[in-house]
């Protein structure tokens, strides 16, 4: 039985997952992003330190996070006056809208004590479950994601009998509390310079707060 970590509460109790990321990144980076998009804003903008991330996801070092997601999350930057001229730097994280395929993650899933890795091959395998019109066997499994054997074997251990089981041949996945039904009206409130012009299809722009 996994022990469980603390779960943050000044963020979002839910967050996205959008298919295509399936194969941008590695499994540990995809459940990364996860917990940096609850701390979106209702303009998908998210903000949090390195130092916060590591706390919730049990990652001794991100030295590589900024370099890998610079481009995929747009990330910029801003400045806090602390006084005495000290003006630390922060990042702010700029998180893709909803796409039609997505899956909505629940921010309890932080509370699993899995490493990044292993978490971030669950969500992996729950995107392929829903999208890739596939049989959950080892060697479709392995084919979709580009990884070998003993890697699978590994997360798969991790995993086993509480959120995994096999049925002839095939992983059946527990995502009780962990999977959520999807909802648009959750979507990003786009920032006007995006509106000058243009209407982005598959977005909804909705006030309402995203949860």
């Amino acid at each position: 039985m996994n022990m469980e970590r603390l779960i943050p509460t000044k963020c979002k109790n839910r967050a996205t997952i959008n298919y295509s990321i399936l194969k941008q990144f590695k499994s540990a980076n995809i459940y990364r992003f996860f917990c940096v998009s609850l701390y979106r804003d209702d303009y998908y903008h998210a903000r949090v330190t390195l130092d916060e991330l590591k706390g919730i996801t049990g990652d001794k070092t991100l030295s590589n996070f900024t370099k890998d997601f610079k481009e995929y999350l747009e990330i910029s930057t801003y400045r806090t006056d602390l006084g005495n001229g000290v003006k630390p730097r922060h990042n702010v994280y700029h998180i893709p809208p909803k796409e039609p395929q997505h899956i909505t993650l629940s921010r309890r899933f932080i509370a699993i004590d899995l490493d990044s890795a292993t978490k971030g091959f669950f969500i992996q395998l729950m995107l392929l479950s829903q999208f890739a019109n596939i049989e959950m066997t080892k060697p479709n499994i392995i084919k979709e994601l580009s990884i070998d054997k003993s890697t699978f074997d590994k997360y798969l251990r991790n995993l086993l009998s509480e959120f995994v089981f096999m049925n002839n041949g095939c992983l059946v996945l527990h995502t009780d509390n962990i999977l959520l039904e999807n909802d648009f009206k959750s979507q990003m409130i786009l920032a006007s310079k995006y509106l000058i012009g243009k209407n982005p299809p598959n977005v909804t722009l909705n006030k309402d707060k995203g949860k």
